[in-house]
């Protein structure tokens, strides 16, 4: 993949670099914000590191901005949140804007437009607090139980057998409002990154652990990484196919990741989406990068100028960052 040939880094003027927050993917935002900062940092570019723990309009009024870098991983930051007050501000930023990155936070809502645009996706239902007995009564095992509004493998737990899921789901509605209930997939797991409009090439993932938990997410050596993935082409050109499609139906923009599982027929099934994938050492959408020649450094910067020709198309066109 072609780095970015040119730029002035005079053209940012002080970035942010957004990591932290409260989130329950608050250490996983450390690490992706400090890899982030330190290699715009290394490329001579004005950069702080803005950790939102403490407020998005109280750190932004000690700390004016006139880019931002989202490394924000988790609610407040793709959710919609950041963005909506970075709009606001006039800041231009990388990454998804307010509508799009709402909608690939909320696994329901985004499941529901697969279906709707005829991605495949695993069987799901959403349940909630009052209809959770019912839902379940619907459902006969292996199935897996996630929050709607997480991510990192954050709360995600399985369902082998009838009956052994009640006491761990309402212990769940003490932290979630709502919660997916999917179909298990036991097949191969696979990951495509977009920049841009670009698939990277298809990784598969071989945790060591049962799932690939956020211990396996984020633990040196608790996964196997194959890039790029020892698959058939035309398999390949589907998943990147299906990738490019969720990204697009979604209105995600400069860069996310889409996760798949394979069925016991072979059939690619969509996950969700990220709008803010990783960027620590174990992460996927870097490691993908790399292996399309983009380096670590460049691809903080082409993500970087991509956002950067947007705001000034935009600016052109009287219109906001």
């Amino acid at each position: 993949m072609e780095a970015i040939k040119n730029y002035d880094h005079r053209s940012f003027g002080k970035i942010g670099v957004f990591l932290g927050g409260r989130s329950h993917e608050r250490p996983v935002s450390l690490r992706s914000g400090q890899a982030v900062y330190q290699a715009l940092k290394n490329a001579g570019l004005d950069v702080v590191k803005i950790d939102t723990a403490n407020g998005f309009r109280a750190t932004l009024k000690r700390n004016p901005l006139d880019f931002a870098f989202l490394a924000l991983h988790g609610a407040g930051g793709e959710d919609g949140t950041v963005q909506r007050i970075l709009n606001r501000k006039r800041i231009p930023y990388v990454g998804s804007g307010v509508r799009a990155s709402a909608l690939a936070f909320d696994k329901g809502r985004a499941k529901r437009l697969f279906q709707r645009f005829n991605i495949p996706t695993p069987p799901f239902d959403v349940m909630t607090r009052t209809n959770w007995k019912k839902v379940i009564g619907k459902w006969r095992p292996p199935y897996v139980i996630k929050p709607v509004n997480e991510g990192s493998s954050i709360g995600i737990f399985f369902v082998e057998t009838k009956g052994g899921a009640g006491k761990r789901i309402q212990s769940s509605f003490k932290t979630y409002p709502r919660l997916l209930i999917e179909k298990k997939i036991g097949g191969r797991e696979f990951t495509v990154g977009i920049l841009g409009r670009k698939a990277l090439p298809v990784i598969e993932l071989r945790p060591k652990r049962k799932f690939y938990d956020y211990k396996a997410k984020y633990t040196k050596g608790l996964t196997e990484y194959l890039i790029p993935a020892p698959i058939p082409k035309k398999l390949a050109m589907r998943l990147q196919f299906l990738a490019r499609k969720v990204h697009k139906i979604l209105g995600l923009r400069d860069l996310s990741r889409v996760d798949f599982k394979m069925d016991d027929e072979g059939k690619p099934l969509v996950l969700e989406a990220n709008s803010i994938p990783g960027f620590t050492d174990t992460s996927l959408l870097p490691k993908a990068a790399q292996e399309a020649g983009l380096d670590f450094t460049h691809l903080c910067l082409s993500l970087l100028e991509r956002a950067l020709v947007r705001s000034q198309r935009l600016k052109d066109n009287n219109g906001k960052a």
